[in-house]
Order: structure tokens, then C-alpha cells, then sequence
């Protein structure tokens, strides 16, 4: 493995990282609403617990980006849908309970889509007959390879383990899967997607598959990223690259993209539970979401689709992103039932 000290500072942990979030919390609604004298013992009791380790002071600043950076869209979204003050949960469960009668065709369309559903147990049943497929169904699988290489998938994704004496090799179908490769110089760690292959010896790396596109973001050590196309082999200006870290780049049908640096905390944050949208287009943000959730959401109105979404919310609980996304939006949520949850 690559030295670690002349690396980027670690992530915090996870449980370092939600300590954080609930200090956050607490210093931002005494500002907002405490007295002056509980506004004072709260400082002195954070102050105490910052103080405490570097690494409390560094997790409280990584809170403090994330918020920076989302607060301001999403206050802007809020003063633009004509929404002065958040709605409140007793606000939201009742427009919940409203269904307008034109609406009867569409959710009985999606009740049949509901009912289609069936299919996507594929992967689920594979992997419980084949130890070399994986699949995260609704939340992040962690697995040790035969190798000693530890692989993580986000909810939703699915890969395949393909090790022999000459090679290491995985497949990702599709979804996001992070990489801690042991080092074996004799056998390269390969891992193939529909875009190109990604090949590292000992290194740590993130990869993210969607429809258009391949991320990878390499957290320590050096990986080659080639392109290539339903097995063809590519030859030119963008057909390969080296990444050091710290820097990413995107696979694609038009070849490899540039090196770029990357956001480590918004890449590492599914591995801590946590979802990140920063100005995400609603219909990404649907997409995420139901990985983790154990139905189907959906936006009724495709106009829906390109409104913009920012916050930080735990992928334990779903339901505080649908009433994020109904408190600041022009959106209404309709529960058919706790899998079916229409946006309208």
C-alpha cells in the first residue's frame, strides 16, 4: 500500500462524522432559537468536545463544508417556490392524505408497475447460490475477496469475482463499488465495465457505473484506466490514462476523460450512510433513493424531474428525504403504501 502519511488526510469514521452532525445540529438551532445563557453553556460543552481530538475538530469542518455548500440552494429553492418557513410534519402528513380523482389513472398505473417489480429478485437470488456474484439490494454490502482485497457496493449495485492463479478480476454491472486492493505484483487487479478496464496493483479507488458514464476516483496508490468498448480494444489521445491520488476521471463511449482533483467527502459519503445531492436533478435524486428503499418512488408529473435538490440525509431513512423534498419544493407526496410512494 502507498504510504498513508503522504496521503490526503483519512476520512473520519463514520461515528466520528454523526457526532459531528448532531453537534452541527444542536449549535444551529440554539442560534436559531435558544436564550443567550443556553446559547453560552452549549458553546463551552462543543468547544469542549472539538478540543477533545484533532480528528473531532476535522470531522466538525467536513460538517461544516457539506452545509456551506448545501444550505444556500436549498434556501434559494425555498424562497422560489414562495415558502418563507420550512412545512412542518404535521403540515406534510396531512396534504398526504389528499388525492385528487385525476390522478386515479396514473397510480393505477403505477400499481401495475409495483406489480412488475418482481424481476429485479434476479440478482438477489443469484447471490444466494453464487458466492462469486454480488448484489446490494437495499443497503451497502461489505466483503472480503479471497485475496485479502476488501469491496464495498452502495445499495443497488451489482459486480462479479473472476480470480484464477494469473489474474484478479471483477465485473460491475451496474451501481458504485469502492476498492481496497491487496497488493499482489504478480496478479494485476482488474475490474471491467461496459466503458473500459480500470487496473491497479495495491491502491484504494472508488468506481460509479450509471447509463452514460464510469467515475473513478482513486483514493491512494495508482490505477490505468483504458478504454474499450463491448471487448474492442481502443488506440488514440483518449483511450487511456493514469491516475495518482487524489484525482479522478470518467470513462465513456467518446473514450477517457481528463484528470481531474475530486470531493473526497461527497465520494466517501455513502460508505458513512450518508446521501449527499448538491443541486441534483430530482429525477437523479429518485434514482438513489429507491436503491435504498425496499419499493418504488416515483414523480407522477415529468416536470418533476429536472427540479434541483441539495442536502445531506442518512440512507437509513428515506422518509427524511421525501419530506426534505416536499418541504422546500412545489411537490406533493401520496403514500399508496409504505412501497409505493408517488410524487405529484
Amino acid at each position: 500500500m502507498t504510504d498513508r502519511q503522504n496521503m490526503s488526510p483519512e476520512p473520519v469514521s463514520e461515528q466520528l462524522f454523526d457526532e459531528a452532525v448532531v453537534w452541527h445540529t444542536h449549535v444551529r438551532e440554539a442560534n436559531d432559537a435558544a436564550s443567550s445563557g443556553q446559547q453560552s453553556d452549549l458553546i463551552k460543552q462543543f468547544e469542549l468536545w472539538k478540543a477533545q481530538s484533532p480528528d473531532n475538530a476535522r470531522a466538525f469542518a467536513e460538517v461544516e463544508l457539506l452545509w456551506g455548500r448545501l444550505a444556500l440552494p436549498v434556501k434559494r429553492q425555498a424562497q422560489l417556490s414562495g415558502r418563507d418557513q420550512p412545512l412542518t410534519r404535521q403540515t406534510v402528513r396531512k396534504r398526504r392524505g389528499y388525492i385528487r380523482p385525476s390522478l386515479v389513472a396514473a397510480m393505477a398505473a403505477c400499481l401495475l408497475l409495483f406489480v412488475g417489480l418482481g424481476h429485479n429478485s434476479y440478482p438477489t437470488i443469484m447471490g444466494m447460490f453464487d458466492d462469486n456474484f454480488l448484489h446490494a439490494e437495499h443497503s451497502v454490502l461489505t466483503r472480503s475477496l479471497s485475496d485479502g482485497t476488501v469491496i464495498k457496493l452502495n445499495a443497488g449495485s451489482t459486480a462479479s469475482v473472476d480470480f484464477s492463479a494469473e489474474t484478479r478480476r471483477v465485473n460491475l454491472a451496474s451501481g458504485e463499488v469502492w476498492f481496497d486492493v491487496a497488493h499482489d505484483k504478480e496478479r494485476p487487479f482488474v475490474v471491467h465495465t461496459k466503458f473500459g478496464d480500470v487496473t491497479a496493483l495495491g491502491t484504494a479507488f472508488n468506481i460509479r457505473s450509471d447509463a452514460e458514464r464510469v467515475i473513478v476516483s482513486l483514493e491512494e496508490g495508482m490505477v490505468a484506466v483504458n478504454w474499450s468498448v463491448d471487448g474492442s480494444g481502443a488506440h488514440g489521445d483518449k483511450a487511456d490514462l493514469t491516475l495518482v491520488a487524489g484525482e479522478a476521471t470518467t470513462l465513456s463511449s467518446e473514450g477517457v476523460g481528463t484528470s481531474v482533483r475530486f470531493d473526497r467527502v461527497a465520494t466517501t459519503a455513502w460508505r458513512k450512510g450518508k446521501l449527499v445531492f448538491y443541486q441534483t436533478p430530482l429525477s437523479d435524486v429518485i434514482d438513489v433513493i429507491n436503491s435504498y428503499h425496499a419499493g418504488h418512488i416515483m414523480a407522477v408529473n415529468p416536470k418533476l424531474n429536472n427540479m434541483s435538490v441539495s442536502g445531506v440525509f442518512r440512507t437509513d431513512d428515506i422518509d427524511q428525504v421525501i419530506d426534505a423534498i416536499e418541504g422546500t419544493l412545489s411537490v406533493r407526496v401520496v403514500r399508496l403504501s409504505n412501497y409505493m410512494i408517488l410524487l405529484i
